[in-house]
């Protein structure tokens, strides 16, 4: 049974405007759109010369080299791509998310191939959005937020959807980073309930500081160094 809530239970006020942005490949006619709900936009292009940029796109955030090359032709081979964008300003809830995936789906639904959530950086196929997205408890934290883990470094995409700012990890030791994986879930979770951040949030002994760098607003943090074994002294 579909169970949905899109309510913010812990919102505060005053944590930043929500950020949508979506590619859509496939056969689509823009005779077929319906209207798109106020805060969101919705554009249908012939690919065309877009072509030339599918295989950067797709390598850039794609899962491994097979599912790559797979993903590639589908895209490659879409005569059209939509352009799902939208905006909401200090959302208490998340009905700007129920409604881009109502458009999603219909998009979906009308003959779309693949979709590419550019916030989160991750891809979906028809089956994929349907199953995890559409499917079960929505909104589905995990369909709209992505947790990846590199060489030192754990971060988060797709929380600009909500209007918090994604989270960033450094020093993260290797064998350490399926825990600081599970600790920027913990910390997504509470955030997308409503939580506001405040300048030093500081959790499970990480404080988190905005990032200072341009572009992209991000919550920042030092991996803490493990305790030093106790020697004892003869």
């Amino acid at each position: 049974m579909t169970k949905e809530d899109w309510s913010r239970p812990s919102f505060e006020p005053g944590g930043g405007d929500a950020s949508l942005f979506y590619l859509v490949f496939g056969e689509l006619s823009p005779d077929q759109l319906r209207p798109t709900p106020s805060g969101l936009s919705l554009t249908v292009h012939p690919q065309g010369e877009g072509r030339l940029w599918v295989e950067p796109l797709v390598a850039a955030i794609g899962e491994d080299e097979v599912a790559q090359r797979a993903l590639a032709d589908i895209v490659r081979g879409a005569p059209d791509f939509a352009v799902l964008r939208g905006q909401r300003s200090d959302p208490p809830d998340l009905v700007h998310l129920r409604d881009a995936e109502s458009i999603l789906a219909a998009l979906l639904d009308g003959g779309a191939a693949a979709v590419l959530d550019v916030e989160a950086q991750r891809w979906w196929t028809p089956e994929r959005f349907r199953g995890e997205v559409l499917t079960g408890m929505r909104p589905s934290l995990r369909g709209h937020v992505s947790v990846r883990a590199g060489t030192g470094r754990v971060e988060t995409r797709g929380l600009r959807k909500f209007g918090r700012p994604d989270l960033r990890l450094r020093g993260v030791p290797a064998g350490a980073e399926s825990e600081a994986v599970w600790f920027c879930w913990s910390v997504v979770e509470y955030l997308v309930r409503g939580a506001r951040p405040g300048p030093g949030l500081a959790t499970g002994g990480i404080r988190l500081r905005p990032g200072e760098g341009p572009g992209h607003p991000a919550l920042e943090g030092e991996w803490p160094e493990p305790p030093r074994p106790h020697v004892r002294s003869a």
